[in-house]
């Protein structure tokens, strides 16, 4: 006799059951699938003066918001078990961001799914400001999809095309860990990574062709290192160096190249402006036509995937 392989890591889809929200849901899906992790739905309703934060929705003053949200919550969790993905939802109230991040500890999510809006500055992504602390706090990597990105709500999610990642680097170790992540998602996709630094300023005209051939060969041994640090190298088909303004650059050649996915790097310090390369996140993930995976170095939990328990016959 077979039992069935059941999974214990987690994975939180934030919702608000906005346009962004139902962009994000197929993702979540599809990442739970093929990462085997169980899937969380939270909805947090705004809790009323005196209500403690955290608790479960269940004051009669919140009722007709709670109806409405325990049926779009039941929706979800039907399309999950549709797809052969276990779970569940919590409708809670509080400050959203608080409890998004109280129940990711609580869960030990491996990895988070929003929506945002993109709108002007990361303080305007959907959820208010809940993207901004969740980018900023969470103990695990954010995946985000903005309103406009592609993969309509309706398609069936293990169908998504997630089979061309990009990764910006500036070969820190929070890009290290990035390209990592990176590097796993990849191999569970069957997906090709392409490695892409960004250089500012270009060499000046009047440089010499020493100089030129002594950056190119620096920059050659940091993407060798890179690729050597990460385990990377049986994923990643090309390594790029380009010059110019970084978050243009980063999206111009996702655009060109029809990139699935981007994933960046963070420090986790806080302040969005200290998001890793400075404000290119947040114009990434402001403007990107395909999702956005956020990557903190110094995270609790490391990996991605969650392997499947042993299957034993009897």
């Amino acid at each position: 006799m077979r039992t069935s392989a059941r999974t214990t890591g987690r994975l939180l889809l934030a919702v608000d059951f906005s346009k962004p929200a139902s962009r994000a849901v197929p993702y979540a899906i599809k990442l739970a699938s093929v990462l085997n992790l169980r899937l969380t739905v939270v909805h947090v309703l705004p809790a009323p003066p005196g209500f403690p934060p955290w608790a479960p929705a269940s004051s009669r003053s919140l009722n007709p918001l709670r109806t409405k949200a325990l049926l779009d919550l039941g929706r979800v969790v039907r399309v999950a078990n549709d797809n052969q993905v276990t779970a569940e939802y919590k409708l809670l109230t509080g400050v959203p961001e608080d409890a998004i991040l109280q129940t990711a500890d609580e869960i030990r999510a491996g990895l988070i799914v929003m929506g945002t809006h993109a709108r002007s500055g990361l303080d305007r992504l959907k959820l208010g400001s809940v993207a901004t602390a969740v980018l900023r706090r969470a103990h695990c990597p954010v995946f985000t999809i903005r309103a406009a990105a592609g993969g309509h709500p309706a398609l069936h999610p293990l169908r998504l095309n997630l089979s061309r990642i990009l990764v910006a680097t500036d070969f820190s170790p929070s890009s290290e860990t990035a390209l990592r992540r990176a590097a796993e998602l990849a191999r569970l996709l069957q997906a090709e990574v392409r490695l892409l630094h960004i250089a500012e300023l270009p060499l000046r005209a009047s440089s010499s062709a020493q100089a030129a051939n002594s950056t190119e060969a620096r920059m050659e041994r940091k993407f060798r290192q890179a690729l050597s640090a990460s385990g990377a190298d049986d994923v990643v088909v090309e390594h790029l160096l380009l010059h110019g303004d970084p978050a243009d650059s980063i999206l111009a050649h996702a655009a060109r190249t029809k990139t699935r996915l981007i994933v960046m790097g963070t420090q986790g310090r806080r302040g969005v402006e200290r998001l890793l390369l400075g404000s290119v996140a947040e114009a990434v993930i402001r403007a990107a036509h395909c999702p956005v995976l956020v990557v903190r170095n110094g995270g609790r939990h490391r990996r991605l995937a969650h392997p499947a328990p042993t299957v034993h016959r009897h």
